[in-house]
């Protein structure tokens, strides 16, 4: 049986004002403008500001994460978007990342993420696997 565990939005953005996509308190307030307003729940965000310039990220959600890189050169950014409850609320992020970045080229895929469940694979105190259905 097949078991749903989330959706995972994979961002491609270009055409993106340079400026912005060097800025590292625009894109942290960027980030928790998108976190409250979709209505996930962050534990934290890490992040680091590359030189001369670039920008990563990475937030944890309550049920996974967002992800952000930045190649302000290019005018591009590459953004992750997995949340393995409320798939609505992670569509809603990613549409306010690429509204609030107003990108000229958007190219997003969404993959439902997911496992065959057949069974549980137990280990027995000699770590020999075997299945139990």
């Amino acid at each position: 049986m097949r078991r749903e565990k989330g959706i995972h939005i994979l961002l491609d953005l270009e055409g993106i004002e340079e400026k912005i996509l060097d800025d590292s308190l625009y894109l942290n307030n960027l980030i928790d403008k998108v976190v409250k307003e979709s209505g996930l729940k962050s534990f934290g965000t890490l992040y680091h500001k590359f030189v001369p310039q670039g920008f990563t990220s990475v937030t944890l959600l309550s049920a996974s994460h967002i992800s952000i890189h930045t190649w302000p050169e290019y005018g591009y950014i590459a953004a992750d978007i997995f949340a393995c409850e409320e798939p609505e609320k992670a569509v809603k992020a990613a549409d306010i990342l690429i509204r609030e970045l107003k990108p000229k080229k958007v190219k997003k895929i969404i993959r439902r993420r997911g496992y065959i469940f057949t069974g549980y694979i137990v280990a027995d105190r000699d770590g020999v696997s075997h299945r139990e259905d």
